[in-house]
């Protein structure tokens, strides 16, 4: 009868060590993850080059407001006229092309006389870009503009082409700070440009 709580005693100590192993391996277990963690180091994310070409590639859309901005520019070095767009325009740069297609109309008002320029089809070719500028090379040109003033139509593509939808984005800075709005200077005459930012379509 004494030696029973030496037994029970033998007992406790050995399952009191069977815990006692199984908590400790548990405790590893568990200490593991967040070591293994605390180990892997974040890959730093590449800094953005705002100047670099890359950043143009793909299909955009240019805003009415966007485009009105850019008209309000245009129409701002010549005296009585002024512009209001309703539409929009796509632009979409390749590797190595591009391609800038207009549909929209513009109301005008030329010296208190309204009317409204119809402008279709797309102007397009090559382009590359190198310190903050793109250059481009038309290659094709199917550009129409179609002018209605006082009830009288004509096709006007010759006369208001180079002012109303010419080849605004030639040697154009351009600044990719938020690559999903990049901001190109679209030329309005004269030497003087104006910031356009650029959509993402879809």
């Amino acid at each position: 009868m004494r030696r029973a709580p030496l037994a029970l005693t033998a007992s406790t100590a050995a399952l009191l060590l069977l815990v006692g192993c199984t908590t400790s391996s548990e405790g590893d277990l568990a200490v593991d993850p967040g070591a293994a963690a605390s180990e892997e180091a974040e890959a730093p994310e590449a800094a953005l080059d705002p100047t670099d070409p890359a950043c143009l590639i793909g299909d955009w859309r240019i805003t009415q407001e966007a485009l009105q901005g850019f008209y309000d520019g245009v129409s701002g070095s010549t005296e009585g006229l002024a512009f209001t767009v309703e539409g929009d325009t796509g632009l979409s740069f390749t590797a190595d092309s591009y391609v800038y297609t207009p549909a929209f109309t513009l109301l005008l008002d030329i010296a208190s006389v309204q009317g409204q320029a119809v402008t279709t089809g797309s102007i397009g070719g090559g382009w590359v870009g190198a310190e903050g500028v793109i250059t481009t090379t038309v290659r094709d040109n199917s550009l129409s503009t179609i002018v209605t003033i006082a009830g009288v139509t004509q096709d006007a593509s010759s006369q208001l082409g180079a002012i109303i939808a010419s080849d605004p984005i030639s040697n154009a800075p351009f600044d990719c700070s938020d690559p999903d709005a990049p901001v190109l200077q679209f030329d309005i005459g004269g030497g003087a440009r104006t910031p356009v930012e650029l959509t993402p379509v879809g």
